[in-house]
């Protein structure tokens, strides 16, 4: 298969499932992530990043926070590093990113190099793989040094004390520094490097490894030796040295590990596992192998070959990160939910064990606390944590096909317990007696925005948006309790739903738009009649996505949303962003306009969207969506990102020299709902209990396209024929054989192909 090109800076090579980086003068850095249920780490395509080490409660403490290796030669006193830095040096380096890996090749003074970086499949660890062949006609006498900054011991501050005590082991061939910190059932934790070759020279304490230099130029490395320091009381790297020799046409692999443990037992088994050329590359391949069968098949064909490539597997793996570590800086308990959600289209059993993790920090009373870190459980008063519970369940449940799993018992944050029906109903029903003085549910401190935090403290401030939510997630629990045979339940939530829907119909609408909240006082948000943040996309793709609205309000309020919030760079937040600090909404105001939250293309509502449109087979819409979505589309509006992942957002600052520069990779909700929203809305192909319903909403310019699917044991073959723009469903052939309806019905078979026509 040949490279797909779509950026001056690399391709997708779909052949490898790789993103390779060809000139590594990216815009900024360009960031892959590993993990496993122990450790999460990033590696851009110069080896900057960080590791963090988590137990299961939350407590946490870094690694690296830099890795660097070196190479010197003896005889001429010559050195460079593998990173390829600095770039502007380093003609001809590349870096590759793939599935839990990362790849540095470059060639430097004779000697090519691979410096490979990935995280194992179960271990507290991260592995570096060196690779160095000598390209000359003589032979090499070379000093490796392998260099890992770490924030474990505090940032860098002059005049200042840190926590650590740091030494060598001769023989483990390795360093480690340790403090005090609660971990598990220890009271003391510590990271180290270590390697597969005798140690000529080593440091802990920084001033000994890089001195009066810099990480780029160390006076350890310029000098040809390590200081042989340790570390008492301040600030501390780990550096390992050895010697490599390298005849002509030779080469020699040296293997590194750099992690988190609690006793030195911990790092010789860590060794035993991994540490030798042939164990690390068996790692390797098998941490990569079980990422590529957790993301499947489920590839795609359409017109645009980047997003093919991007769609399976880049979005499937990025999402994936949300159900272990959610954003990242914190355990997020919504976050993790709704990525949850996403996963069990295709992988439920990887989904459901996630789920159960995560609902055992959900109150017995069915409330959820925003996340949960270092041990603590840090509630912060938000009111949606728990109405995506629903969702996440159903999802699950229509992909498996069975309701059994509905009667799993699973932990309470108290250590009580309930089945994972009573974990959605409890959720769900918590919301009725939570309202305020409209009828519509509180909004407390925070709902999906959390810069909206100081709307409804008092307790009487409500949310619009989170009250369409609800109406989805009664509907959801409504379908899961008719399956499970428990009627009652079911009328009760579909009560629930009408009451709200009534309550939504008089109480926010604006007359062009709904609103976006009420304060604590009474006053709105979100309103025509209000002096900044005058609309709120939000509440108008919620109406519909949620089936919140009567009549013609949710697409009169579509309607709006184009008008007004439509912008060659996307779709923004809010029309009219907050200009300054108001102590009455909160964190949004602090935001520059046109940023995040407060006015910018914030790329998790405008997922919300896609779905929403789709509904309406709104097609120009979804065109414009994926247009101003995608990392990697042709926007001359835009600032160059990662092309491979989403990142949360696109500054919107009009006149600044920021507009169109991307926010954070990786860590978006975005990626989560993208799927969804391509997969359920615009190939239309929706899970449920009898079958997979059929419902498209394709750009009005393609052609043709394929979703490749797997369903209840079945792999199913979806080719869409799309004759007209703008086409709807006219006939659906299963096996070549014409159905009545827009559903497949599973038959139990291997394979089935199914071709829709539209037109």
């Amino acid at each position: 298969m040949d490279p797909i090109c779509d950026s001056t800076n690399g391709y997708f090579d779909s052949t490898a499932s790789e993103y390779v980086i060809t000139d590594l003068k990216t815009p900024r850095d360009w960031y892959n992530y590993a993990w496993n249920d122990s450790i999460v780490g990033l590696f851009s395509q110069c080896g900057r990043g960080e590791s963090i080490i988590q137990d299961e409660r939350g407590q946490r403490f870094h690694v690296a926070s830099n890795r660097m290796v070196y190479l010197r030669d003896q005889e001429s006193g010559e050195f460079w590093n593998l990173n390829a830095l600095p770039v502007h040096s380093s003609e001809g380096a590349q870096c590759r990113h793939g599935m839990g890996y990362s790849e540095i090749e470059s060639e430097t003074h004779g000697v090519s190099s691979v410096l490979r970086w990935f995280i194992p499949d179960e271990a507290p660890c991260e592995c570096w793989q060196v690779t160095l062949t000598n390209q000359g006609s003589t032979s090499r006498t070379l000093d490796l040094f392998a260099y890992m900054g770490t924030s474990f011991d505090g940032v860098l501050r002059p005049q200042s004390y840190y926590d650590g005590h740091g030494a060598f082991h001769p023989d483990l061939d390795a360093v480690s520094l340790s403090k005090l910190h609660a971990f598990r059932e220890a009271k003391e934790v510590r990271i180290f490097l270590t390697m597969d070759r005798t140690v000529t020279g080593y440091d802990v304490a920084e001033r000994g490894f890089l001195g009066s230099g810099t990480e780029l130029f160390p006076d350890a490395v310029a000098r040809g030796q390590c200081g042989g320091t340790g570390s008492e009381m301040e600030k501390s790297c780990c550096a390992l040295q050895t010697a490599v020799l390298l005849a002509p046409g030779e080469t020699v692999t040296v293997c590194l590990l750099a992690g988190g443990v609690v006793d030195l037992d911990e790092v010789a088994a860590l060794r035993e596992r991994f540490l030798s050329p042939e164990k690390m590359t068996q790692a390797w391949q098998t941490s990569r192998d079980k990422i590529l069968a957790l993301v499947g098949d489920g590839r795609i064909e359409t017109p645009d070959t980047a997003l093919n490539a991007f769609f399976n597997p880049w979005l499937k793996r990025q999402l994936s990160l949300g159900t272990r570590w959610a954003r990242v800086r914190h355990n997020g308990f919504r976050d993790q939910i709704q990525d949850i959600g996403s996963l069990a289209l295709f992988a439920p059993d990887e989904a459901f064990r996630q789920l159960k993790r995560v609902l055992s920090f959900q109150y017995p009373n069915g409330y959820a606390p925003r996340t949960w870190l270092d041990g603590k459980i840090l509630d912060k008063d938000f009111s949606d944590n728990h109405v995506w519970i629903a969702a996440a369940v159903h999802a699950l449940v229509m992909e498996k096909g069975t309701s059994d799993i509905l009667e799993t018992m699973i932990p309470y944050n108290d250590g009580s317990e309930g089945s994972l029906y009573e974990h959605v109903q409890r959720s769900i029903a918590f919301y009725d007696n939570d309202r305020g003085p409209h009828g519509l549910l509180k909004i407390r401190s925070g709902d999906w925005n959390d810069c909206l935090d100081r709307i409804g403290p008092q307790g009487k401030g409500e949310s619009v948006w989170l009250s369409m939510a609800w109406v989805s997630a009664c509907s959801k629990f409504a379908d899961l309790a008719r399956l499970s045979g428990r009627v009652s339940d079911a009328v009760q939530a579909e009560a629930w739903a009408e009451d709200m829907r009534e309550i939504v119909d008089r109480s926010a609408w604006d007359g062009e738009w709904y609103l976006r909240a009420y304060h604590d006082d009474g006053e709105t948000i979100g309103s025509a009649r209000n002096d900044k943040a005058r609309m709120f996309l939000l509440p108008q793709v919620w109406s519909v996505y949620a089936g919140a609205a009567r009549g013609e309000r949710g697409a009169q309020a579509m309607d709006s949303a184009d008008r007004y919030l439509n912008s060659k760079l996307g779709t923004r937040t809010m029309l009219d962003p907050y200009d300054g600090w108001d102590d009455r909404i909160g964190l949004a105001t602090g935001k520059t306009p046109g940023t995040h939250e407060n006015g910018g293309v914030y790329l998790h509502a405008c997922t919300f969207k896609l779905a929403a449109d789709s509904l309406l087979k709104r097609h120009e819409n979804v065109a414009f969506a994926l247009k101003t979505i995608l990392p990697f589309t042709d926007h001359s509006e835009r600032k160059p990102c990662e092309p491979y992942v989403l990142c949360n957002s696109y500054f919107a600052i009009d006149g600044s020299y920021r507009y169109g520069s991307a926010g954070q990779s990786w860590g978006t909700g975005a990626a989560g709902w993208f799927y969804y929203a391509f997969t359920h809305f615009v190939f239309g192909i929706r899970p449920q209990w009898d079958g997979l319903l059929v419902d498209p909403c394709l750009p009005p310019e393609w052609k043709q396209a394929a979703f490749h699917r797997h369903f209840r044991g079945t792999d199913y073959e979806f080719s869409f024929e799309q004759r007209k723009p703008c086409g709807s469903v006219r006939q659906i052939l299963v096996n070549g054989a014409a159905i009545e309806g827009t559903v497949i019905v599973p038959d139990g078979s291997a394979q089935v192909v199914v071709d829709v026509i539209l037109g």
